[in-house]
Protein backbone atom coordinates (compact mmCIF):
# COMPACT_ATOMS: atom_id res chain seq x y z
CA UNK A 1 0.00 0.00 0.00
CA UNK A 2 3.06 2.09 0.57
CA UNK A 3 4.30 1.83 -2.79
CA UNK A 4 0.84 2.82 -4.37
CA UNK A 5 0.84 5.97 -2.64
CA UNK A 6 3.90 6.99 -3.43
CA UNK A 7 4.63 10.79 -4.45
CA UNK A 8 7.93 11.63 -6.67
CA UNK A 9 9.78 14.29 -4.96
CA UNK A 10 11.34 17.16 -6.42
CA UNK A 11 14.33 18.64 -4.09
CA UNK A 12 16.03 21.54 -5.12
CA UNK A 13 19.62 21.59 -4.25
CA UNK A 14 23.23 22.89 -5.33
CA UNK A 15 25.29 20.30 -7.56
CA UNK A 16 27.56 17.94 -5.56
CA UNK A 17 31.01 15.98 -6.30
CA UNK A 18 30.56 13.26 -8.47
CA UNK A 19 27.54 14.72 -10.17
CA UNK A 20 29.43 16.95 -12.75
CA UNK A 21 28.81 14.25 -16.00
CA UNK A 22 25.12 13.74 -15.17
CA UNK A 23 24.99 17.82 -15.08
CA UNK A 24 27.19 18.21 -18.68
CA UNK A 25 24.20 15.72 -19.85
CA UNK A 26 21.86 18.23 -19.00
CA UNK A 27 24.04 20.41 -20.94
CA UNK A 28 23.98 18.60 -23.60
CA UNK A 29 19.97 18.35 -24.33
CA UNK A 30 19.60 22.02 -23.68
CA UNK A 31 22.11 22.89 -26.60
CA UNK A 32 20.52 20.47 -28.78
CA UNK A 33 17.22 21.90 -27.93
CA UNK A 34 18.03 25.52 -28.87
CA UNK A 35 19.98 24.38 -31.86
CA UNK A 36 16.67 23.09 -32.99
CA UNK A 37 14.95 26.53 -32.25
CA UNK A 38 17.18 28.26 -34.86
CA UNK A 39 19.72 29.46 -31.75
CA UNK A 40 23.66 29.08 -31.52
CA UNK A 41 24.99 25.74 -32.30
CA UNK A 42 26.97 23.72 -29.62
CA UNK A 43 29.35 20.95 -29.88
CA UNK A 44 29.03 17.44 -30.48
CA UNK A 45 32.47 16.53 -29.27
CA UNK A 46 32.29 14.26 -26.22
CA UNK A 47 35.57 15.49 -24.89
CA UNK A 48 33.80 19.02 -24.71
CA UNK A 49 31.38 18.03 -22.92
CA UNK A 50 33.87 15.69 -20.45
CA UNK A 51 36.04 19.31 -19.77
CA UNK A 52 32.24 21.10 -19.12
CA UNK A 53 31.66 17.61 -16.17
CA UNK A 54 35.34 18.00 -15.27
CA UNK A 55 34.54 22.42 -14.72
CA UNK A 56 31.30 21.87 -13.19
CA UNK A 57 33.02 18.80 -10.67
CA UNK A 58 35.33 21.81 -9.43
CA UNK A 59 32.79 23.85 -9.28
CA UNK A 60 30.69 22.08 -7.22
CA UNK A 61 33.59 21.23 -5.01
CA UNK A 62 34.18 24.96 -4.69
CA UNK A 63 30.09 26.17 -3.33
CA UNK A 64 31.00 23.00 -0.63
CA UNK A 65 27.02 22.83 -0.71
CA UNK A 66 26.01 26.02 -0.96
CA UNK A 67 24.45 27.33 -4.45
CA UNK A 68 25.86 30.68 -4.68
CA UNK A 69 29.24 31.71 -5.29
CA UNK A 70 29.79 35.39 -6.20
CA UNK A 71 27.45 36.96 -8.39
CA UNK A 72 26.92 33.35 -9.72
CA UNK A 73 24.06 31.09 -8.53
CA UNK A 74 24.03 27.33 -9.67
CA UNK A 75 20.63 25.08 -8.82
CA UNK A 76 20.18 21.36 -9.66
CA UNK A 77 16.99 19.38 -9.19
CA UNK A 78 16.24 15.46 -8.65
CA UNK A 79 13.05 13.95 -9.04
CA UNK A 80 12.26 10.61 -7.24
CA UNK A 81 15.90 10.33 -6.66
CA UNK A 82 17.31 11.16 -9.75
CA UNK A 83 18.74 14.34 -11.27
CA UNK A 84 16.34 16.03 -13.59
CA UNK A 85 17.30 19.51 -13.73
CA UNK A 86 19.01 22.33 -13.15
CA UNK A 87 19.22 26.23 -13.47
CA UNK A 88 21.79 29.44 -13.34
CA UNK A 89 21.44 32.96 -12.50
CA UNK A 90 23.86 35.64 -12.26
CA UNK A 91 23.12 38.60 -10.02
CA UNK A 92 23.80 41.96 -11.22
CA UNK A 93 22.87 45.43 -10.09
CA UNK A 94 22.41 48.56 -12.89
CA UNK A 95 23.09 51.66 -12.26
CA UNK A 96 23.86 53.28 -9.23
CA UNK A 97 20.58 53.71 -6.99
CA UNK A 98 19.64 52.38 -4.06
CA UNK A 99 15.54 51.80 -5.06
CA UNK A 100 16.79 49.88 -8.68
CA UNK A 101 16.25 46.09 -7.56
CA UNK A 102 19.23 43.23 -8.15
CA UNK A 103 18.66 41.80 -11.29
CA UNK A 104 19.04 38.04 -11.68
CA UNK A 105 19.70 36.84 -15.38
CA UNK A 106 18.19 33.24 -15.79
CA UNK A 107 20.35 31.06 -17.93
CA UNK A 108 20.62 27.62 -18.97
CA UNK A 109 17.07 26.20 -17.60
CA UNK A 110 16.84 22.86 -18.67
CA UNK A 111 14.60 19.78 -17.19
CA UNK A 112 14.49 16.35 -18.92
CA UNK A 113 11.73 15.36 -20.91
CA UNK A 114 10.30 12.78 -19.10
CA UNK A 115 9.76 15.01 -16.11
CA UNK A 116 8.71 18.24 -18.01
CA UNK A 117 4.91 18.56 -16.50
CA UNK A 118 5.78 17.33 -12.91
CA UNK A 119 6.71 21.09 -11.73
CA UNK A 120 10.21 20.87 -12.07
CA UNK A 121 10.92 23.83 -13.60
CA UNK A 122 8.83 25.73 -11.66
CA UNK A 123 10.23 24.13 -8.58
CA UNK A 124 13.85 25.74 -9.58
CA UNK A 125 12.80 28.99 -10.31
CA UNK A 126 11.20 29.31 -7.01
CA UNK A 127 14.56 27.82 -5.03
CA UNK A 128 16.17 31.04 -7.59
CA UNK A 129 14.13 33.42 -6.63
CA UNK A 130 14.58 32.53 -2.88
CA UNK A 131 18.48 32.90 -3.55
CA UNK A 132 18.49 36.33 -5.28
CA UNK A 133 16.24 37.56 -2.94
CA UNK A 134 18.99 36.14 0.07
CA UNK A 135 21.59 38.37 -1.37
CA UNK A 136 20.03 41.45 -2.22
CA UNK A 137 16.26 41.50 -0.80
CA UNK A 138 13.95 43.31 -3.80
CA UNK A 139 15.18 41.68 -7.04
CA UNK A 140 14.26 41.10 -10.67
CA UNK A 141 14.34 37.46 -12.13
CA UNK A 142 14.75 37.93 -16.22
CA UNK A 143 15.21 35.14 -18.76
CA UNK A 144 15.64 35.20 -22.99
CA UNK A 145 13.55 33.34 -24.40
CA UNK A 146 13.84 32.59 -27.90
CA UNK A 147 10.64 32.92 -30.57
CA UNK A 148 10.86 29.44 -31.58
CA UNK A 149 10.89 28.06 -27.55
CA UNK A 150 7.96 26.64 -26.87
CA UNK A 151 8.63 27.62 -22.62
CA UNK A 152 6.80 30.77 -23.68
CA UNK A 153 3.92 29.26 -22.41
CA UNK A 154 5.75 27.89 -19.04
CA UNK A 155 7.30 31.34 -18.16
CA UNK A 156 3.36 33.48 -18.74
CA UNK A 157 2.08 30.62 -16.49
CA UNK A 158 4.89 30.94 -13.84
CA UNK A 159 4.21 34.69 -13.30
CA UNK A 160 6.46 36.06 -16.48
CA UNK A 161 5.72 38.79 -18.51
CA UNK A 162 7.76 39.97 -21.90
CA UNK A 163 9.54 43.32 -21.42
CA UNK A 164 11.59 44.18 -24.30
CA UNK A 165 12.17 41.90 -27.22
CA UNK A 166 15.27 41.08 -29.63
CA UNK A 167 15.42 40.68 -33.33
CA UNK A 168 18.15 39.01 -35.87
CA UNK A 169 19.88 40.08 -39.01
CA UNK A 170 22.61 38.15 -40.95
CA UNK A 171 24.92 40.73 -41.49
CA UNK A 172 24.98 40.72 -45.11
CA UNK A 173 21.65 42.09 -44.94
CA UNK A 174 23.30 45.73 -43.88
CA UNK A 175 23.10 46.76 -47.27
CA UNK A 176 19.77 46.80 -47.10
CA UNK A 177 19.56 49.41 -44.37
CA UNK A 178 22.48 51.43 -45.94
CA UNK A 179 20.95 51.65 -49.10
CA UNK A 180 17.36 52.62 -47.64
CA UNK A 181 16.01 55.95 -48.93
CA UNK A 182 14.75 56.69 -45.56
CA UNK A 183 18.28 56.94 -44.43
CA UNK A 184 19.90 59.18 -46.47
CA UNK A 185 20.29 62.45 -45.30
CA UNK A 186 21.21 60.81 -41.75
CA UNK A 187 24.71 58.79 -41.13
CA UNK A 188 26.54 56.81 -38.46
CA UNK A 189 29.57 57.15 -36.96
CA UNK A 190 31.43 56.05 -33.25
CA UNK A 191 30.17 58.43 -30.72
CA UNK A 192 32.97 60.99 -29.62
CA UNK A 193 33.42 62.74 -26.03
CA UNK A 194 31.68 66.13 -27.79
CA UNK A 195 28.62 64.08 -28.22
CA UNK A 196 27.78 63.67 -24.65
CA UNK A 197 25.14 65.90 -23.70
CA UNK A 198 23.09 64.42 -26.70
CA UNK A 199 23.63 60.67 -25.27
CA UNK A 200 22.86 61.90 -22.00
CA UNK A 201 19.27 63.32 -22.89
CA UNK A 202 18.62 60.15 -25.26
CA UNK A 203 19.51 57.96 -22.12
CA UNK A 204 17.10 59.54 -20.87
CA UNK A 205 14.28 58.82 -23.46
CA UNK A 206 15.39 55.06 -23.45
CA UNK A 207 15.14 54.71 -19.72
CA UNK A 208 11.81 56.20 -19.96
CA UNK A 209 10.83 53.71 -22.47
CA UNK A 210 12.24 50.97 -20.64
CA UNK A 211 10.56 52.02 -17.25
CA UNK A 212 6.86 52.38 -19.55
CA UNK A 213 7.75 48.54 -20.54
CA UNK A 214 7.62 47.51 -17.05
CA UNK A 215 11.44 46.26 -16.98
CA UNK A 216 12.52 47.77 -13.76
CA UNK A 217 16.10 46.19 -13.69
CA UNK A 218 17.77 49.74 -15.50
CA UNK A 219 17.25 53.06 -13.62
CA UNK A 220 14.76 55.29 -14.15
CA UNK A 221 15.56 59.16 -15.72
CA UNK A 222 18.29 60.47 -14.18
CA UNK A 223 18.64 64.32 -14.20
CA UNK A 224 20.71 65.95 -16.67
CA UNK A 225 23.45 67.54 -15.01
CA UNK A 226 27.43 68.39 -15.20
CA UNK A 227 29.04 65.43 -13.71
CA UNK A 228 26.29 62.80 -15.70
CA UNK A 229 27.85 64.57 -19.07
CA UNK A 230 31.33 64.45 -17.54
CA UNK A 231 31.17 60.58 -16.81
CA UNK A 232 29.67 59.96 -20.64
CA UNK A 233 32.42 62.10 -22.14
CA UNK A 234 35.26 60.19 -19.98
CA UNK A 235 33.13 56.71 -20.83
CA UNK A 236 33.16 58.03 -24.48
CA UNK A 237 37.11 59.05 -24.52
CA UNK A 238 38.40 55.30 -23.00
CA UNK A 239 36.29 53.31 -25.90
CA UNK A 240 37.34 55.38 -28.47
CA UNK A 241 40.58 53.69 -27.47
CA UNK A 242 39.59 50.55 -28.00
CA UNK A 243 37.86 48.58 -31.06
CA UNK A 244 35.01 47.12 -28.90
CA UNK A 245 32.70 47.77 -27.13
CA UNK A 246 31.21 51.53 -29.26
CA UNK A 247 28.73 53.81 -29.07
CA UNK A 248 26.86 54.32 -32.65
CA UNK A 249 25.35 57.69 -32.96
CA UNK A 250 23.08 58.88 -36.04
CA UNK A 251 24.01 62.38 -36.76
CA UNK A 252 21.35 64.52 -39.34
CA UNK A 253 22.74 66.43 -42.37
CA UNK A 254 23.37 69.58 -40.03
CA UNK A 255 26.15 67.19 -37.44
CA UNK A 256 23.07 66.90 -34.73
CA UNK A 257 22.81 63.64 -33.38
CA UNK A 258 19.63 62.14 -33.16
CA UNK A 259 19.89 58.84 -32.11
CA UNK A 260 22.52 55.95 -29.99
CA UNK A 261 23.31 52.67 -29.74
CA UNK A 262 25.94 50.10 -28.05
CA UNK A 263 27.78 47.36 -30.41
CA UNK A 264 29.69 44.85 -28.87
CA UNK A 265 31.12 41.29 -29.91
CA UNK A 266 32.29 38.49 -27.90
CA UNK A 267 33.40 34.98 -28.47
CA UNK A 268 30.88 31.90 -27.86
CA UNK A 269 32.50 29.92 -25.23
CA UNK A 270 31.95 26.10 -25.17
CA UNK A 271 29.55 24.07 -24.94
CA UNK A 272 28.69 26.76 -28.18
CA UNK A 273 30.51 25.99 -31.15
CA UNK A 274 33.65 28.27 -31.79
CA UNK A 275 31.80 31.79 -33.30
CA UNK A 276 31.60 35.39 -32.43
CA UNK A 277 28.15 37.14 -31.84
CA UNK A 278 27.43 40.53 -32.34
CA UNK A 279 24.67 42.57 -30.41
CA UNK A 280 23.21 45.93 -31.05
CA UNK A 281 21.66 47.25 -28.07
CA UNK A 282 20.70 50.29 -25.80
CA UNK A 283 18.60 52.25 -28.91
CA UNK A 284 17.96 55.33 -28.15
CA UNK A 285 16.08 57.68 -30.35
CA UNK A 286 14.87 61.65 -30.45
CA UNK A 287 11.28 61.15 -29.87
CA UNK A 288 10.49 64.14 -32.73
CA UNK A 289 11.81 62.17 -35.61
CA UNK A 290 10.61 59.59 -36.87
CA UNK A 291 12.13 55.81 -36.22
CA UNK A 292 13.37 54.18 -39.51
CA UNK A 293 15.61 57.37 -40.89
CA UNK A 294 17.01 57.13 -37.44
CA UNK A 295 17.86 53.20 -36.99
CA UNK A 296 18.56 52.52 -40.45
CA UNK A 297 22.66 54.26 -40.82
CA UNK A 298 23.18 52.97 -37.29
CA UNK A 299 21.68 49.04 -38.03
CA UNK A 300 24.06 49.32 -41.25
CA UNK A 301 27.31 50.65 -39.48
CA UNK A 302 27.03 47.63 -36.74
CA UNK A 303 26.46 45.06 -39.76
CA UNK A 304 29.46 46.87 -40.93
CA UNK A 305 31.38 46.42 -37.47
CA UNK A 306 29.79 43.00 -37.24
CA UNK A 307 31.28 41.51 -40.44
CA UNK A 308 34.91 42.76 -39.92
CA UNK A 309 34.60 40.96 -36.56
CA UNK A 310 34.06 37.88 -38.21
CA UNK A 311 30.04 37.53 -37.13
CA UNK A 312 27.98 35.92 -39.53
CA UNK A 313 24.35 37.73 -37.68
CA UNK A 314 23.67 40.98 -35.77
CA UNK A 315 21.30 40.69 -32.77
CA UNK A 316 19.48 43.86 -31.96
CA UNK A 317 18.08 44.01 -28.50
CA UNK A 318 15.95 45.73 -26.31
CA UNK A 319 13.95 46.72 -28.84
CA UNK A 320 10.14 47.53 -28.04
CA UNK A 321 7.32 45.36 -28.19
CA UNK A 322 5.72 44.65 -31.83
CA UNK A 323 4.26 46.67 -33.34
CA UNK A 324 5.80 49.42 -32.01
CA UNK A 325 7.49 51.76 -34.74
CA UNK A 326 10.81 50.48 -33.36
CA UNK A 327 10.18 47.18 -33.97
CA UNK A 328 9.07 47.63 -37.48
CA UNK A 329 12.14 49.59 -37.86
CA UNK A 330 14.17 46.38 -37.46
CA UNK A 331 11.94 44.23 -39.44
CA UNK A 332 12.38 46.78 -42.00
CA UNK A 333 16.09 46.43 -42.65
CA UNK A 334 15.61 42.56 -42.68
CA UNK A 335 16.05 41.44 -39.20
CA UNK A 336 13.48 38.38 -38.04
CA UNK A 337 12.37 37.95 -34.45
CA UNK A 338 14.95 36.36 -32.67
CA UNK A 339 13.52 36.84 -28.88
CA UNK A 340 12.14 38.24 -25.88
CA UNK A 341 12.81 38.71 -22.29
CA UNK A 342 10.44 37.82 -19.89
CA UNK A 343 10.44 39.32 -16.03
CA UNK A 344 8.99 38.57 -12.60
CA UNK A 345 9.53 39.95 -9.77
CA UNK A 346 11.52 37.90 -6.80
Amino acid sequence: MAALNHRPQTIVRAARTGEGAAIAVLWRELWDAHERWGGYPGSRDPRVYGHLAARLEEDARMRAGNPTLGRHVHLVAEHDGKLCGQVEGWLDHQGSESSTPQSCDVRSLIVSAGVRRAGVGRELLSALAVAARRRHGDSVLAAEVLEPNPAHVFYARVGYVPVAYSARIAVTAGAHAAGDPCAAALTARRAVPADALALACLESTLAARRRAAGDTRFERPRAIDATLVAAIAAHLAAEGAAHDPATLVAVDATGVVRGSASFATHALEPPFLPARRALLGRVALDPASAVLPLFAPMAARACQLALADGASHLEITDLSAPPTDLYRAALAVGASPWSRIVLRHA
